[in-house]
């Protein structure tokens, strides 16, 4: 929300200079801050293609046949589920002394069974965090355990070092880590 609100800001500073910006946008903040908008419509495909609506987002909230200003006037809640309540007895990982480029000896808990977001501006360390250090340790371990059935003792008995950590808890009961990344599937 951050780096949303730096770049409204600019934006606004350059329309006050006297230019026009056109900006083909989703984003609610940036909807409600237009000083014109351009509602088309009234669905995406053949369903659309022609001027829905026009003008301040009030005028979008009034017209009847704009979903952005209905959106704008009764934003959406989630139909099937509240929110689940993360009680002291969830299972969750623990990952302590989370310390990797940006990263400053973290301390981070996250639930497992649950929809989980890592948040922050750009820089920060979501994904040094997310993926450096989360997945490759978790994945390490479960692999080790998974593997070491049918080495010898000696070898079964070393864990594979911590890597961007000083301890982590609580993956014992994960049987399978898989990442879903942005990489084209592919035809």
């Amino acid at each position: 929300p951050r780096d949303n609100g730096v770049l409204l800001d600019a934006l606004a500073r350059l329309s006050e200079g006297g230019n026009t910006l056109v900006v083909v946008e989703h984003d609610e903040d940036t909807i409600r801050r237009a000083e014109h908008l351009i509602d088309i419509g009234p669905g995406a495909g053949v369903r659309g293609g022609r001027l829905v609506a026009q003008g301040t987002a009030a005028d979008l909230m009034q017209a009847p046949e704009s979903i952005t200003g209905r959106m704008l006037a009764a934003p959406l809640k989630h139909p099937l589920k509240a929110r689940r309540e993360i009680m002291p007895d969830t299972p969750q990982l623990r990952l302590q002394g989370a310390a990797l480029h940006n990263l400053q000896a973290l301390d981070v808990f996250v639930p497992l069974g649950r929809l989980v977001a890592v948040t922050g501006v750009s820089g920060s360390g979501k994904s040094t965090l997310a993926r450096e250090v989360l997945l490759a340790n978790v994945a390490a371990q479960v692999a080790h355990r998974a593997t070491k059935a049918g080495r010898d003792a000696a070898a079964a008995g070393r864990r594979p070092s911590l890597q961007g950590c000083s301890a982590l808890s609580g993956y014992e009961g994960i049987d399978r880590v898989l990442e879903v990344d942005q990489t084209p599937i592919g035809k």
